[in-house]
C-alpha cells in the first residue's frame, strides 16, 4: 500500500471519528463515566478487602518464621505485624457477625506491645486461620445494607465519619498500613520488592 493511500485512509478515519463525536448528544465527561459505573460503598469496601488480604498472603509466602522474628531496630517483628493483622481480621469478622472468638487477642489485641519473650504463632498457622476468615468476611461485606453502613460506630474511630461505613473504611486503611510495613520488611530481609502480581 502506497504512502498516499495510507494518508487518505488516516484522514478518512479521523474525519469519521470527528463526525461521530459531533453527533454525540452528550460529551464523554467524568460525570458520564460515573453514570455508567457507579460502584456502591459495599462494592468498594469488598474490592478493597479482597485486594488487600490477597496481597497480605502473597507477600508473606516466601518468608520463614526465623526471618519473621527479625526486627528493624526496636520495631515490631514481622511475626507480630502479621499476628496483629490477623487479630484485626477476627475483630472485623466479629463486627460482621462471622466469628465469636479471637485466639489472637491475648498476644496482639488492642494496646498489646511486642514481647521479646513471646512465642508467636507461625506464619503458616496465621495463614490457615486467615484463610478461614477471608471468605466469611468478604461475603458479609458484600451483604451489607445502606442502613447497616449508616449505623453509628460502636466506639470512636480516627475517621471523619463515625458510622459503620467509616469503621469499615478505617479497617481497609489499617490493612493497607500493615501491607506497607510488610513491604519495608521484605526489603530489610533482602527479598524481592512487594508484589501486586
Amino acid at each position: 500500500m502506497s504512502k498516499s493511500i495510507i494518508k487518505i485512509a488516516a484522514v478518512l478515519a479521523l474525519s469519521i471519528g470527528v463526525v461521530s463525536c459531533m453527533e454525540q448528544k452528550e460529551p464523554l465527561t467524568k460525570e458520564v463515566i460515573k453514570e455508567v459505573y457507579k460502584p456502591t460503598d459495599v462494592q468498594v469496601l469488598k474490592a478493597q478487602y479482597d485486594l488487600q488480604v490477597n496481597l497480605f498472603s502473597k507477600n508473606l509466602k516466601d518468608i520463614s518464621d526465623t526471618e519473621a522474628d527479625k526486627r528493624i531496630n526496636n520495631s515490631n517483628s514481622l511475626a507480630w505485624i502479621a499476628g496483629h493483622t490477623v487479630d484485626i481480621q477476627y475483630n472485623l469478622a466479629m463486627l460482621l457477625g462471622q466469628a465469636t472468638e479471637n485466639p489472637y487477642a491475648g498476644q496482639f489485641g488492642f494496646g498489646k506491645p511486642f514481647d521479646e519473650e513471646a512465642e508467636y504463632p507461625s506464619l503458616s498457622q496465621m495463614q490457615r486461620d486467615l484463610d478461614v476468615l477471608i471468605p466469611k468476611i468478604s461475603e458479609a461485606l458484600s451483604s451489607l445494607t445502606e442502613e447497616q453502613l449508616d449505623a453509628k460506630a460502636p466506639f470512636p474511630i480516627p475517621f471523619p465519619e463515625q458510622t459503620m461505613r467509616g469503621l469499615y473504611a478505617f479497617q481497609m486503611h489499617h490493612l493497607g498500613y500493615e501491607l506497607g510495613q510488610i513491604g519495608l520488611y521484605r526489603k530489610f530481609l533482602g527479598k524481592s520488592a512487594f508484589s501486586y502480581q
